[in-house]
Order: C-alpha cells, then sequence, then structure tokens
C-alpha cells in the first residue's frame, strides 16, 4: 500500500513538473514574441517613412473623406491583422507545445 502510495506521489509531482516547465516555455516565448522594444527597433525605418508619408500628406490639407476613412479604417486595418497574426502564432505555439487537442 505504501509503495503504491509513494508511485502515484511521485507521479503527481513528475506531472507538476512537466506543466510547470510548459507554462515556464510559454512565457519565455510569449515575452519574446510581445518585445516591444524589439519589434519597434527592427521597423524604425518604416515607421519613420509611414509617419513622414502621413505628415506630408495631412500638412498640405488632406480631404476629409481621405482623413476619415484614415480614422475608421486604419485601426480596423490593425486590428484585423494583429488578431491574424495572434491566431496564426496561437495555432503554431499550440502545435508546438502539446495543446492542439485540447
Amino acid at each position: 500500500m505504501d509503495d503504491e502510495k509513494q508511485q502515484l506521489d511521485q507521479t503527481i509531482v513528475s506531472a507538476r513538473d512537466r506543466v510547470g516547465d510548459r507554462i515556464d516555455e510559454l512565457d519565455r516565448r510569449l515575452r519574446k514574441q510581445l518585445d516591444i522594444k524589439s519589434i519597434a527597433a527592427d521597423h524604425a525605418p518604416q515607421l519613420v517613412a509611414g509617419g513622414a508619408v502621413v505628415g506630408l500628406l495631412v500638412g498640405f490639407g488632406f480631404p476629409k473623406l481621405f482623413k476619415r476613412v484614415i480614422q475608421i479604417g486604419l485601426p480596423v486595418a490593425v486590428l484585423a491583422y494583429s488578431v491574424k497574426k495572434a491566431k496564426a502564432s496561437r495555432d503554431g505555439a499550440d502545435a508546438e507545445v502539446g495543446y492542439g487537442e485540447i
């Protein structure tokens, strides 16, 4: 009876350790992927060019219709892109870690 209890305790401890390792791995991966500073540093030239173009267009009196399209359409496009990217990365992370069946 004691051997069964010890074996069960060891099984529980090892299962907890494996879950903890998976959580730590996911935490490291998410922190690396969501590092805003490195993302901004990687895309700095594009951000500067985009800001210059928008500044030029707004500075030279961009028509109101296009301003409205940018005010509404741009956030919707950014949101759709980020959701698509998050879903793709989540599906990839699930497959790698082994949670795809859940």
